[in-house]
This record gives C-alpha cells, structure tokens and sequence, in this order.
C-alpha cells in the first residue's frame, strides 16, 4: 500500500514538475521574442548553429541556380534556362506533376516544372546521385507556389562537388546549347511594365519575312548582307576593341514599312525583340537598368525617337526638309500629327536625356552584352541630334521611301499572286513616277478584292485620285503666292 501511494505520489511530482518547467519556458519564449530585438535573435541563431555545425559538419552540397538577379534585374542566368530544359526533358516520363501551356494552335504543348517537383538524377558513369528541386519563393524566402523567384536547387554528397561542378553541370549547358540551335528558336516581344524596371514578354507571332517586304531588291540585298556580315563578325568586333552591336537608323515617311523592316529583320536573325517607349521611362538610370536587363541576340527598338522631349531640335525654322518638297497636303498632315506628338510628350515626366540615350547605345554600359541590334525610326531624320546619327551609334541609315515599281511588284505578288506582267502595269508606273504614295497605302486597295483585274483597277483610280489632288495643291500655293504679292490677305482654308 505504501509503495503503491508513493508510486502515485511520484507520478503527481511528475507531472507538476512538468506544468512549471512548460510555464517557465513559455514566459522565457515570451521574453525573448518580446523584448530581445530580431537582429539579436538572428545573431545569437547564427552562432548555435556555426558551433554544431563545426561539430558536425555537412555530408551534402547544395548548389542554387537562380532564374536571375531579382534586385537588380540584370541578364537572364543562361544556367537556369539550361537547367530548365535538361530537367524537363527527364521529367517527361516519371513526374508526379507539370505545368502545361500553349501559345499558338499550331504550335505542340510546352510543358514545364511544377514548384516543389524533385528529381532523382544517378549518373551513369560515376554512379553519382543528385536530387534536383524546382522551387518558387516569395519575397520573404518562403516558398510560394505564387513566388516570383524561381531557382533551381542541386543537392549531392559533398564528395563529389568538383565532379558535379567541373563536369556534368557544362555538360548540361552544352546540350542545352546544341538542342537551341537545333530547333526553331521562338521569338518574343519585350516591352516595360507601367511601373517599375521590368519586362513583359509575349511570343512574337509576327510572320513578316524579307520576301514580303515591299523594297527594291538590291536595297533588300544590301540590308540582308549587312546583318549577316555583323552575325559573323563576333572574332573582329574583339578584335578592334568594339562592343557587338550595330545600330540601323529608319527614316522616312509614315506607313513606308519601317515596323516591317523590323519584323523582318527579327524573323531572319531569330532575335528577340524589345521595345522601349521612353515615354515610360523615368530617368537615365531606369533607362540603363533596361538596357541591363536585355539579353544577347536581341534587337533593341525605340520608334519615333523624334518624339522624345529633348533629344530632337527645333525645325520651326528650318528648311523645308526633303519630304516636304513633294508630297500632297494629306501626307503633310501626317507629319503635323507628329508635331503634335511631341507637345504631349512634352508633358510627361520622363526625364531621360540626350546624354543618356547615347550612353545607352554607345556608351561603356552598352558593353555588357554581346550580338545585338539597336534601331531607332523617326518620321523626321533632320529633327535629330547629329550626336544620335553618326558612326558608331547608328552605323547604317536606311532611308524608307514611297513605293517604287519594283517594290509595288512585290506587293502584287504577297497580296494577289502575279509574278507576269499585267496591262495596267505600265499606267501604274507612270503614275508612281509622278505620285508619292506609301506601300501601306496601296496595301489597302490591294486587298479589297481578289480579281486581280479589279483589285490593280483601285490602286490606278487612287493613283489618279492623288495626282489630282496634287494639282491643285499645286495650283492652290501658286494662287496664294501671287495674292501675297499683290498684299492681300490669305484666308486660313485647310481643304485640298
């Protein structure tokens, strides 16, 4: 009986001893997270865990390759890109789960790695096991299926890390590297979110090859042999001393083809493509972090630079440029439409200077990456800064002009299959030397009928149409001539 009460006596100690020591550790937990401050905490967690870990040290190496430096957004790590495709390629057949997308209907299902998948790697030749993990975190460090930053984590025995690090992580790039200049390389569309630094990207669809582009053929010639002579030129460019790039300039009048150039130039070289609107762009230094943040093999695009608040110069006063000197009043009005542009650009809070748009074409920053193609386009090259046009900065000026003959054959040919002479061909080229009229233009009568006969009938009725129009444009400015000479007051008329 005694021993029986001392038994339950010794249980009830037990658990009382228990309760307090639980209470004392709770109110210390209390205290400390309470009143210690977080800096604290973290040193005094980082010093536990450096005296157990030199007192058992680590059996396994991890290796972390990140999508890319989410602080700064510089280039895209080619290592993930390579690693996302080896991985994907071995999980095909034993994942638990993927991710799935698709683009285009004509294209095959992409599919991906889903966030926290792992894979089981032995490698054949040293029988060495490596567990791949995808993981997704969040801003915190957690991880987060919704989570921006994306990585790739590499774990093995710590024995093998110069086997892993020195041989089977190049051989990966290296098939990586083999399989893209294998397949087709998709071609994608950058452009700045509203906010911040960063691009969005979506596939470039655009299906505009050189073939179609309405240009003389020897002046097509000529651009598509300068590309291919600067694709090849990487060894000279060293060489010299001069970053890889090449930088076009295209001028000329609206709806002459100076997107398409682009397009096509894009599609020939398999370049993406990233288009900066510097009206989005608050300061030089955002301006420097996009340039950055631009991968190699990549076309740099800024439309209508004239545009810009201060990087074009006051033509209010100048000559009448070479555009002007022959075209009708309708196309002036393009022109005036850029005018207006540029008030309302005026008016934004971009603070981008001349100084800094040329640093970022040529300039030391523009060195960080190799292989890429920076364009500008302006309706009005005269409008320009000379520091902008010359060599080095923009090395070739494409002049983009009115459809030619040549060019307005090409055109029939992509829209209504004539490759022989047609009667109204010679009536066509007649008026074509007299009327100034863009590929765009003409486009648009061209598709509005299939009938060949029917379709070359509405290109000859604008044409006509146009030279009219200019005729009395024509004889409109001699009648105001001769009324200023006589001191008489002009009437503000804008018809043609």
């Amino acid at each position: 009986m005694t021993t029986t009460m001392n038994n339950i006596f010794s249980t009830a100690s037990l658990f009382t001893f228990y309760a307090s020591l639980t209470a004392i550790l709770s109110l210390l937990q209390q205290f400390y997270t309470q009143f210690v401050p977080e800096k604290v905490r973290h040193y005094i967690a980082s010093k536990i865990e450096q005296v157990f870990s030199n007192r058992y040290p680590k059996t396994s190496f991890t290796l972390i390759v990140n999508e890319g430096d989410h602080d700064y957004d510089m280039e895209k790590n080619l290592l993930y890109e390579a690693c996302k495709a080896y991985l994907t390629t071995k999980l095909r057949s034993c994942a638990t789960c993927l991710t799935g997308s698709i683009t285009n209907l004509d294209e095959p299902i992409s599919y991906g790695i889903a966030q926290g998948e792992e894979f089981v790697e032995t490698l054949e030749k040293d029988g060495i096991k490596i567990v791949w993990k995808f993981v997704c975190r969040n801003a915190q460090g957690k991880e987060d299926y919704y989570g921006h930053n994306k990585s790739f984590e590499l774990c093995f025995d710590l024995a093998y890390k110069t086997e892993v690090l020195d041989a089977h992580i190049p051989l990966v790039v290296v098939k990586y590297y083999e399989e893209m200049k294998k397949t087709k390389k998709k071609i994608n569309l950058y452009s700045k979110e509203s906010r911040g630094h960063c691009w969005n990207s979506v596939q470039f669809s655009h299906p505009f090859t050189f073939d179609a582009l309405a240009l003389d053929p020897t002046f097509k010639q000529c651009i598509i042999d300068d590309l291919d002579k600067f694709i090849e030129r990487k060894e000279f460019y060293k060489k010299v001393g001069k970053a890889w790039k090449r930088g076009y300039l295209l001028y000329g009048p609206p709806g002459t083809g100076k997107s398409s150039l682009i397009a096509a130039m894009a599609n020939y070289l398999k370049y993406d493509i990233y288009d900066i609107q510097l009206s989005r762009v608050d300061d030089d230094a955002m301006l420097r972090r996009l340039m950055l943040s631009t991968q190699n093999k990549s076309i740099l695009v800024i439309e209508d630079i004239d545009c810009a608040t201060g990087l074009s110069r006051d033509y209010s006063n100048d000559n009448a440029s070479d555009f002007e000197n022959d075209e009708s009043d309708d196309e002036y009005d393009d022109y005036r439409g850029s005018r207006v542009t540029d008030k309302v650009t005026s008016n934004t809070e971009s603070k981008v200077s001349l100084s800094g748009v040329l640093n970022f074409i040529d300039g030391l920053w523009s060195c960080c990456a190799n292989e890429r193609i920076i364009i500008l386009t302006t309706n009005r090259k005269e409008k320009l800064d000379k520091a902008l046009l010359r060599a080095g900065r923009m090395d070739v000026h494409i002049h983009m002009s009115y459809l030619s003959m040549n060019a307005f054959k090409i055109l029939v040919n992509n829209y209504l299959g004539v490759t022989e002479e047609h009667f109204l061909f010679n009536e066509i080229e007649q008026l074509l030397e007299t009327v100034n009229v863009t590929p765009a233009q003409v486009a648009e009568e061209l598709i509005r009928s299939d009938d060949v006969d029917v379709a070359l009938s509405n290109v000859v009725d604008m044409l006509k149409k146009r030279l009219n129009q200019l005729e009395r444009s024509k004889k409109k400015g001699i009648d105001k001539s001769q009324k200023l000479l006589k001191g008489e007051e002009l009437e503000k008329d804008g018809s043609v």
